[in-house]
């Protein structure tokens, strides 16, 4: 990393220099922008070190989790979303957990993410730099960059599940997902799953979870049939498109069967 280094003391501050600065960077960590196979250069770097953006609660109903907490800080929070705790260790190396940070995976907006997909099942919300509160799946589709200050969702969404494949052991990650269930009675009343790993941005399954929702989809083999229908995926060198469905098949399926058994 080379270029203009920035400290800003306010939020405001930091917003403004973005804005000032075309292409620059808001840099927390460091763990992207300093690893050389990242896309994520620039010449101008806002650090966000001043801000004491770290800050995590959990309300009578809501999470809100500083955008600038590590993974490392998430996983050792006791009060911490078990799933999201979860996904955070997917990351092997204890010393990029102790870099990387919750808003920076989420601004980088990388295709392969571990933490978006339980977030985004959960319908998170990002409180901005700008003042703005949007939904992280807008922020995602958007490929928006602004400042997350805080990443805010409910806390009784149900039962939730993650998954991770990696390569080979401490290798590239080919397919990440995440499933959140709501049940009564035994019957599925909501559903949310969200994949990383098949393309240029975290996949949600719209389609799949109405299925589930109305019945017209069972947890099994329609399930993973109906995966593999709804998925689109890109050879690479992680492996060929058909095996990426297939995985995501498997996984989805894992986490559903997680979450039943967890509201049985």
């Amino acid at each position: 990393m080379s270029g203009m280094f920035l400290k800003p003391l306010t939020i405001k501050e930091a917003v403004t220099m973005k804005a000032e600065y075309s292409g620059s960077l808001y840099l927390g960590g460091g763990s992207e922008i300093n690893n050389p196979a990242s896309i994520s250069h620039g010449e101008v770097y806002i650090s966000l070190e001043a801000l004491n953006l770290k800050a995590c609660v959990k309300g009578n109903h809501t999470y809100i989790l500083g955008g600038s907490t590590t993974f490392q800080e998430l996983i050792d929070w006791d009060e911490c979303y078990p799933p999201l705790k979860e996904a955070a260790l997917f990351l092997s190396s204890r010393n990029v957990r102790n870099q990387a940070t919750l808003g920076g995976n989420i601004g980088a907006h990388l295709p392969d993410s571990y933490l978006v997909p339980i977030l985004m099942v959960l319908d998170a919300d990002l409180e901005l730099g700008t003042e703005e509160i949007i939904p992280l799946s807008r922020y995602i589709e958007e490929d928006r960059h602004d400042l997350i200050i805080n990443v805010r969702f409910a806390h009784n969404k149900g039962h939730g599940a993650v998954k991770n494949i990696l390569r080979s052991a401490g290798g590239l990650s080919v397919l990440s997902a995440a499933v959140s269930l709501q049940t009564d009675q035994g019957k599925i009343i909501k559903a949310a799953i969200a994949v990383s790993g098949l393309g240029e941005k975290i996949t949600r399954l719209t389609s799949v979870e109405e299925a589930l929702i109305t019945g017209h989809v069972k947890p099994g083999n329609e399930l993973e049939e109906a995966v593999k229908k709804a998925v689109t995926a890109k050879s690479d060198l992680k492996g060929s498109a058909e095996y990426k469905k297939e995985l995501c098949a498997v996984i989805v399926q894992d986490c559903v069967n997680r979450c039943l058994e967890a509201s049985a």
